[in-house]
């Protein structure tokens, strides 16, 4: 049996590895390792980036085995010519990396230390491990890819403001794509309100294509940080795949099944409607959050005496009610009464250039559809409150 010094000993790098890089290419690399580093782990390894210089490439890995995982291939120059491998305490390299300043950077490894110069007059000595227990990137059969806009993406990421934050229920905290009449679709839900968005990147083979959950942080984090114009995604059997030109990301994919609310969506069209300006109900919303202890942050909409729809909230110490001359609402449109924030979240998600959204309803306690003018790809549902 190994003593503690000897296991100890096996973590300790080796090496002479030299290669330079530019700060700010080497910072937006760790940026995106950032969202992937757990905040702690049992396994240290996982708590280190992982460097790997091959000639004149420097392979950068962060991982939260099982749950994610990035590969990024950065240019360098190997200085001394020789390959190597060696970890780096992810916090430490982070924040030392965005405090240097601007222009060239110097990696010089003399086994388990690593000193990094910048600067006219800069020095670091950092201590590095050995990468030789650090994790395998997961290897995912050979999956068809779809070329998505990133903009497209990036839409289908706001669903991420509508899934739910409980662990106990990761189904609702997934953002889940799926197959919508052949293009990828996004949905999410809190059992609250619900997101869908379908884009126009189109299913080609779709006899191959699987529906899939993933964590909804973890979705909208890597989305956010990718800047490539175009990104090509895939399902592999237990993950989400992400690439573009020097980066690859792995999401592990949320086991069990999506709740089955597609049905929700044949209703969208029923009932009456009342459209009306964004940017003046946001404005209104926003206002009327403003009032404390206020249950479930309730707001009604009715049509009062005078034909003109309005917004009315009331707490124990203030009031606030507001008309909408201009909003065009149909007869018959009922008292309904929404969470304000939840109804604000709604009006947010769809293309900026939007003007007018409307919301139709049942009636009384049925859900609440807000179509975006303009924007036929987006639908947001919100629950009634009492």
């Amino acid at each position: 049996m190994a003593t503690t010094k000897e296991k100890q000993l096996d973590t300790i790098a080796t090496g002479k590895t030299a290669f330079s890089i530019e700060q700010n290419e080497l910072l937006d690399a760790l940026v995106l390792c950032a969202k992937v580093v757990p905040r702690s782990s049992s396994i240290p390894l996982l708590q280190c980036i992982k460097f790997d210089l091959k000639k004149d490439s420097l392979f950068v890995t962060a991982m939260d085995a099982p749950a994610q995982a990035v590969l990024q291939v950065l240019k360098v120059t190997n200085e001394n010519g020789v390959d190597g491998s060696y970890c780096m305490n992810a916090k430490e390299v982070i924040e030392l990396v965005k405090r240097m300043p601007g222009g060239n950077l110097s990696f010089t490894q003399q086994d388990s230390t690593v000193t990094v110069t910048y600067g006219e007059r800069g020095r670091a000595n950092l201590q590095v491990l050995s990468s030789e227990q650090y994790p395998e990137l997961p290897k995912p059969a050979k999956s068809n890819f779809l070329s998505c806009p990133i903009e497209m993406l990036r839409k289908g990421a706001h669903a991420a403001r509508f899934a739910g934050t409980d662990e106990k229920t990761p189904s609702i905290s997934s953002v889940f794509l799926h197959n919508a009449g052949g293009k990828l679709g996004f949905t999410a839900t809190d059992r609250h309100r619900i997101y869908r968005y379908i884009s126009d990147i189109a299913i080609e083979e779709p006899e191959s294509f699987q529906d899939a959950m993933i964590m909804a942080v973890q979705f909208k984090g890597i989305i956010d940080s990718l800047k490539s114009s175009k990104v090509d995604l895939a399902i592999a059997e237990s993950h989400l795949v992400l690439r573009d030109k020097n980066i690859v990301y792995f999401g592990r994919l949320t086991d069990g099944n999506y709740p089955n609310i597609q049905f929700i969506f044949d209703r969208s069209q029923e009932g009456t409607a009342v459209t009306v300006s964004r940017a003046e109900l946001d404005d209104t919303l926003n206002r009327m959050l403003s009032l404390s202890g206020v249950e479930n942050n309730r707001v009604t909409l009715e049509v009062n005496e005078n034909d003109e729809f309005t917004i009315h909230s009331q707490s124990q110490t203030g009031e606030i009610c507001e008309g909408f001359p201009g909003a065009k609402v149909d007869e018959g449109f009922p008292t309904v009464k929404y969470n304000a924030r939840y109804l604000r979240d709604a009006l947010l998600v769809g293309d900026r250039e939007v003007k007018n959204v409307s919301l139709r309803t049942a009636g009384i306690g049925q859900p609440g559809y807000i179509e975006f003018d303009g924007d036929s790809s987006v639908i947001t549902v919100v629950n009634q409150v009492r």
